[in-house]
């Protein structure tokens, strides 16, 4: 008894920490708020929505059409508006159109849950690519990670170059997660919210998703750039070394830093930056 009381109060700890976590990562911006926030930007942002996988998903979009177009995806969970302050970056918006996208179970593509498949995920960025005049750099981070590695292998000619942020790439470095499960496969699962049940599905089988892309890195054509932490505890930074060694055919560019963590977008932006602008050399 003294057992079970402990493992259920784990859970509740965990459950706790992870709601706390992801409503700092999940807040939606409403249209109202977004016009406010890029009023004094260089280009206002624009809600499209499209459609892919039999639903209806949504992204951002800002700056100048026939610019290098770029694509934020973020991580589990998230929204588009992980990456606003990049949306308004004026170092950015003179070179590039950036969008960003609500993946599959999130933000204002929230309907119909999540797709646990890397390949559906990849799917789910196509009728973007598609609709660009030139192929498109992608930035992920944490989970984008792979679902940005996924595009890049499946359709190579819609990319230009990857970004890698804190990804989660390597199927050997992906930790237990054991507490997942019990909030997966019992009532518990319609106990949390939304956004943190969709992160959930998707993160269940993504140690079996990443061994089966394991064997597909060398379709990938791109320049890739890893941004990492020394002090993430949430990805492993043996992920950086990882991505190394799956690409010895591409030109691969490491940006590390060894005091940072998982949360790069908002802790080390400038090193995002840096990345982006490392492709064009």
């Amino acid at each position: 008894m003294k057992r079970l009381q402990r493992i259920l109060f784990i859970l509740g700890m965990l459950y706790a920490v992870a709601v706390m976590v992801s409503s700092c990562l999940t807040a939606r911006m409403s249209d109202e708020e977004m016009n406010k926030y890029f009023a004094n930007s260089l280009y206002s942002a624009r809600s499209q929505y499209y459609k892919a996988l039999g639903r209806t998903l949504h992204y951002v979009e800002t700056g100048d059409s026939l610019r290098q177009p770029l694509l934020f995806v973020h991580g589990s969970p998230g929204s588009w508006d992980n990456f606003k302050a990049f949306l308004k970056d004026s170092s950015l918006l003179r070179h590039y159109k950036i969008m960003s996208l609500d993946r599959p179970g999130f933000g204002k593509s929230a309907e119909d849950g999540a797709e646990t498949r890397l390949t559906d995920q990849a799917a789910a960025l196509l009728p973007i690519l598609k609709r660009q005049r030139q192929p498109v750099i992608l930035v992920g981070h944490s989970y984008g990670g792979p679902v940005i590695v996924q595009a890049a292998i499946n359709y190579p000619q819609y990319i230009k170059g990857l970004v890698v942020v804190a990804g989660s790439v390597a199927p050997e470095l992906e930790p237990s997660n054991w507490y997942r499960y019990p909030l997966g496969y019992t009532p518990l699962r319609w106990a949390i919210p939304s956004f943190f049940r969709s992160s959930n599905d998707e993160l269940l089988p993504l140690e079996k998703e990443l061994r089966q892309m394991a064997t597909q890195w060398h379709r990938v054509r791109c320049p890739v750039v890893v941004v990492q932490g020394g002090k993430d505890v949430l990805v492993a930074p043996g992920n950086a070394a990882y991505v190394q060694k799956k690409l010895p055919h591409v030109r691969v560019t490491t940006i590390w830093k060894e005091k940072m963590n998982h949360f790069v977008p908002w802790s080390d932006p400038d090193l995002i930056l840096k990345g982006i602008f490392a492709l064009e050399k």
